[in-house]
This record gives structure tokens, C-alpha cells and sequence, in this order.
């Protein structure tokens, strides 16, 4: 079947773009369909494509910590194009109307690349240009950008396992029927205010012009220390609230899971 260009464009929701960052929504998604268009008529799915941004973010990280203006330049090019494919495999979602079961695994795993190579990159990348520091000291900026990413992604996987112990919870209560996203929707609830920073803050915001800011000006290191001291307090927060939560929640399972045995005794 042959796909059009107009079936791509539609096939996005004003809700489902009103999400997305500014910088998504000016740039990336318009820049994806093209290339959607490309892919889904060559055959590819959106699995597959999600695997080739695995390949990307790797190759463009090694890049952009080359000490070469070219070889960083295409590192940061590389970097930018993985936000094309992460709307590309989305559009592909949407145009063939399939539901994959996986798919929010394959993309998690290819976004997750900005967070963990990318930073380490900025890093050697920061080590290579830097200004603000003597050359005898520069080889702190390869220990902050792992730092970053270390923070960023144990931030991450804090936020997953709380879920996955969260809904194990839930189906152990039998009260899987109850849970709702409404807390990423209420504006005031600090998971939308989380969303919203991250959104245009984070890697699908104002990162990827700053990345080529910092290309041009070598100012890598500023980018660097700004994204990981956002990455370590965003840690610290994630790990203060969540075992707030964590805490309340075990209570209140503890007392319903009482309160059910009583009944069954």
C-alpha cells in the first residue's frame, strides 16, 4: 500500500502535537514528515525505526566527543535527527492504525540515549573546547558529564520501578481499574509541572538549539554544568518524592491489605 504525504499530516492530532515541546512542534514534526514518508513506504515499521535511533544517538555521541569540528558538527546533526526519528516512528503508529504492544519499549530505550551518551559527549566535548578551565583541570568535564548522565538516568529508572511497584500494588489490592493519568493532566499537580519543564527544558527542547549554540561558540562546558546540575537536582527531587509516596502508598496498602484479611477471618 502506498502511503501519501497528506495521510502522514493528518494522521497527527492537534492534541498529540499540543504536547509536544516548541521546538518539537516548529521544527521536528515538520521536519519528520518527509522522512516518514521515506520509511513507510520502503517498508519499515515503527519498531524498526525505533532501533535505528539506538544506532544514531550511539554513533553521534562517539562524534560529538571527537576533538574534529566536523566530526562534532555531525555529532550534533546526528543528535537533532534523533528527535526526527522519534516522531517518525510515531507517525507510522498512527498512519497504519497499529497498536504495538512493544513499541513504548523500543522508544524508550532509543530516548533514553540522549540522557545517558549524549551527556557523557558534552562532556568530552566540553573537555576539548573549554575555556573556563586550565588544561590541567579539563579532564573534570568527562567526570560532570558522567555525573549527569548517571543522575539523569538513575532519575529515570527511580521513576520506573516505583511504577512498576506501584501497579504490582494496585493488581495485588485489585484496584488496577482505578488508575489514571489524571495527575500528568491536572496543571497544578507537580507530575505536569515536571512534564512541562522537562518538555522544554530537556533533550526535545531548548537542548537541541543550545547544542548547536555551544558548537559554534565553544561553550560546551557552560551547556554542560547548566544540564547537570538541572539532571542532579531533578534526581534529588525525584528520589525525595517518590519515596514520599512510596511510603504513603505502603501504609495504605498495608491497612486495606489488613482490613481484607479481617474480613476474610
Amino acid at each position: 500500500m502506498k502511503y501519501t504525504f497528506e495521510d502522514i499530516k493528518s494522521s497527527l492530532t492537534k492534541k498529540k502535537n499540543s504536547r509536544s515541546s516548541l521546538w518539537v512542534q516548529l521544527w521536528v514534526r515538520k521536519a519528520s514528515f518527509p522522512v516518514t514518508y521515506l520509511f513507510i513506504n520502503a517498508g519499515w515499521t515503527a519498531n524498526m525505526v525505533s532501533v535505528l535511533s539506538w544506532i544514531v544517538i550511539f554513533v553521534a555521541a562517539v562524534l560529538l566527543s571527537i576533538d574534529n569540528f566536523g566530526c562534532m558538527l555531525t555529532g550534533v546533526i546526528l543528535t537533532k535527527f534523533l528527535l526526527v526519528l522519534d516522531c517518525v516512528d510515531g507517525n507510522i503508529a498512527r498512519v497504519k492504525k497499529v497498536k504495538t504492544f512493544m513499541g513504548d519499549f523500543y522508544d524508550a530505550v532509543a530516548g533514553y540515549g540522549p540522557f545517558s551518551f549524549t551527556t557523557v559527549g558534552l562532556g568530552v566535548a566540553a573537555y576539548h573546547t573549554s575555556f573556563l578551565m586550565p588544561e590541567q583541570y579539563r579532564h573534570l568535564f568527562i567526570l560532570i558529564g558522567a555525573v549527569g548522565a548517571v543522575a539523569n538516568v538513575y532519575m529515570r529508572l527511580v521513576h520506573q520501578k516505583y511504577l512498576n511497584c506501584y501497579f504490582a500494588g494496585k493488581k495485588i489490592l485489585g484496584e488496577l481499574d482505578e488508575i489514571t493519568l489524571q495527575d500528568t493532566e491536572d496543571k497544578r499537580s507537580f507530575a505536569y509541572i515536571r512534564e512541562q519543564i522537562d518538555k522544554n527544558f530537556g533533550v526535545a527542547g531548548l537542548f537541541m538549539p543550545w547544542l548547536f549554540v555551544a558548537l559554534f561558540t565553544n561553550t560546551f562546558d557552560i551547556m554542560l554544568l547548566c544540564y547537570t546540575a538541572y539532571y542532579v537536582l531533578s534526581y534529588l527531587a525525584i528520589c525525595v518524592l517518590y519515596c514520599k509516596k512510596a511510603t504513603a502508598f505502603e501504609k495504605d496498602a498495608q491497612q486495606k491489605m489488613e482490613a481484607k484479611n479481617s474480613e476474610e477471618a
